[in-house]
């Protein structure tokens, strides 16, 4: 980085290149975007990562749909159109305006937060996973009827089974399917003007949300079906990505590619901001003409900032390179488990905690309440928090009564099993004083 900063100072990236970007950028697209992605674009943070693949996305619908037509992709009538996307409940995509439009609504998106935010989007509740008393069990919404799943489709042994592919051919599979069919072809009958034109969504673990991991098969058959319509696929993974969930992509886990991803964090370690967002060959050309009006005119002056790029450089080297990452299961490429199964399990059976979400670098903890005690605004968990940071020397982030720990890629196993002891130790004994 000292290096970059003595070398190029500041950028203007705009018909200009240099090493870092270049060099990033093959990392990149060797990387997090193997065997799907040609293309990078920089930016500084996730939120506007978010937006920029909006724009993507929003552009390749149009073209594939006849919205915009020729090679100057002027507008095909005078149509009041209006695009929209598919998200799911529970969503954070970022706090810049168009991204906030893009998530369903929550306290991050109320009037006191956003007055204009209207919510531009169809929002499907998703069904979610978690560990209960040793059990990893599938959480259904209220729009499946249970009686419709064995017990076999609703309780795994473990997260393998979870994320296994044979899942596919389930009945919850099928369930899926007609679920979203269902709501994706009323939609599109409630108004001609309107077309769902992206799907976005963190994929399998929601963040600020709560750490709700989303059933991967869940996810799964909703790409397939957006892929079915020609609706583009955002994977917003500026959270999930760079080993956050025990592998460099969350798309590996999901077992289905994007369109478009968006990176940020983790992607340079986290010592600098710097952003990207991935896509395919088909997208890039969605904005190639003659006419400059037709480009992705989304201009930011820190695009490509050589010392962001030279971070994320070594970062992603660092990560990836069993020497220098002694987590890393190199012939499979993902970490070795990093929290201890007996003490997660512990944690799910203790009588306050309603369930327990741990992949990868997470542990997340939600301990059980209920009314005011429950939800992103509540100070159920403050005194916990108090004694984890004061007497353990444990920064844990609370989302209300949602409590957890989150270890770098490259944290020693034995530093996780320490510091979930003494919050497994804390919560046994928590008792909250109103």
């Amino acid at each position: 980085m000292g290096y970059a900063a003595a070398r190029y100072g500041h950028v203007m990236f705009p018909e200009n290149a240099h090493e870092p970007a270049l060099r990033c950028a093959e990392l990149l697209l060797g990387g997090v975007g193997k065997d799907w992605a040609s293309r990078v674009y920089y930016s500084d943070n996730g939120s506007t990562a978010i937006e920029i693949a909006l724009k993507m996305a929003f552009r390749k619908f149009s073209l594939d749909h006849g919205i915009l037509v020729g090679s100057d992709k002027s507008i095909s009538n005078e149509r009041n159109i209006q695009l929209k996307v598919l998200a799911l409940a529970g969503s954070y995509h970022g706090d810049t305006l168009g991204a906030m439009e893009a998530q369903a609504p929550s306290a991050y998106t109320s009037f006191l937060q956003q007055p204009w935010y209207s919510g531009r989007g169809l929002f499907l509740t998703p069904p979610t996973v978690f560990i209960k008393n040793e059990t990893c069990t599938l959480s259904l919404p209220q729009w499946i009827q249970h009686g419709h799943l064995s017990p076999g489709d609703k309780c795994f042994l473990s997260l393998a089974e979870v994320f296994c592919k044979t899942r596919d051919s389930s009945s919850a599979a099928d369930l899926y399917s007609i679920y979203i069919s269902q709501q994706l072809s009323e939609y599109s009958l409630s108004s001609n003007r309107e077309h769902i034109a992206a799907l976005i969504m963190e994929p399998v673990i929601q963040g600020a949300g709560g750490m709700h991991m989303i059933d991967p098969l869940f996810q799964r058959v909703l790409v397939q079906e957006c892929r079915n319509r020609k609706i583009p696929v955002i994977f917003d993974e500026v959270f999930t990505g760079f080993w956050r969930l025990g592998v460099e992509s969350a798309s590996e886990l999901l077992g289905c590619l994007p369109d478009i991803a968006c990176y940020a964090k983790l992607m340079t370690g986290g010592i600098i901001p710097l952003a990207a967002t991935v896509t395919t060959e088909a997208v890039f050309e969605a904005f190639e003409s003659d006419s400059k009006l037709t480009a992705l005119l989304h201009g930011h002056s820190y695009t490509a900032h050589a010392m962001g790029c030279s971070a994320a450089v070594k970062a992603i080297q660092w990560f990836r390179d069993p020497s220098t990452n002694s987590n890393l299961y190199f012939d499979q490429m993902k970490l070795n488990e990093l929290w201890d199964d007996t003490l997660v399990n512990q944690l799910s059976s203790l009588p306050n905690v309603r369930r327990v979400v741990s992949l990868g670098t997470l542990c997340a903890i939600e301990l059980k309440a209920d009314g005011s005690d429950a939800g992103y605004a509540s100070l159920y968990a403050r005194s916990l928090i108090q004694q984890l940071r004061e007497e353990d020397a444990i920064y844990v982030r609370p989302l209300g009564n949602v409590i957890y720990l989150m270890c770098g890629p490259c944290t020693a196993r034995d530093i996780c099993t320490e510091q979930l002891s003494k919050v497994y130790r804390r919560i046994s004994s928590f008792n909250p004083v109103h």
